[in-house]
């Protein structure tokens, strides 16, 4: 990362979202958490984000919801769809509570062993680092020395793997048109 380009106000949002990542005892900063605080942000690609509906509340509360984990192994599994081909779902599932009980199937994360992490930075994902390389090539296009809090917003929310496009659609949020509003922002 070429975080030396970086501006205070984008040195700002970075640690925002490690902020975030970090309340909620994530082991690194996301993609999500650098949606946050663009949403967050006091800057006016903050302003102009919430004025497009992406708020630091719809961020977190969609947050929460894709990265819930299933209660049991058949949350979310489709019955009348599985009755379309003949499986009767509740058959299945009292089958298996009586074979194997009824607590929630073991997660293959509860046997890795947890690695301790020091304070201070947190690990940045893959696709946080995509979406930081980004807003440098996006500062790139633009010709801009540093990298501002609008390279920033744009790439952010431009990302289109991880959980950055569920939570925009979920929220309504274009983000073709949310980026074209936070890039304007800088020309105002």
């Amino acid at each position: 990362m070429r975080s030396q380009r970086f501006d205070d106000d984008v040195r700002a949002l970075v640690r925002t979202a490690q902020e975030r990542a970090r309340t909620l005892s994530h082991p690194g900063v996301g993609s999500e958490h650098l949606l946050y605080a663009v949403a967050y942000s006091p800057t006016p690609v903050g302003v102009v984000a919430r004025e497009h509906g992406l708020t630091p509340g719809g961020v977190a509360a969609q947050t929460d919801r894709l990265l819930a984990r299933p209660h049991s192994v058949f949350d979310g599994v489709d019955a009348e769809a599985l009755a379309t081909i003949g499986i009767d779902l509740q058959a299945v599932r009292e089958a298996v509570e009586a074979s194997f009980g009824l607590g929630p199937a073991p997660s293959s994360r509860s046997r890795r062993t947890r690695v301790r992490r020091l304070p201070g930075h947190l690990a940045v994902t893959g696709r946080a680092r995509s979406c930081l390389d980004a807003a440098v090539h996006e500062a790139d296009r633009s010709g801009a020395v540093q990298v501002a809090a609008h390279h920033f917003g744009a790439a952010v929310v431009a990302a289109d793997t991880g959980l950055v496009p569920p939570i925009l659609a979920a929220l309504g949020v274009s983000a073709p048109t949310l980026r074209t509003a936070i890039l304007d922002c800088a020309c105002g």
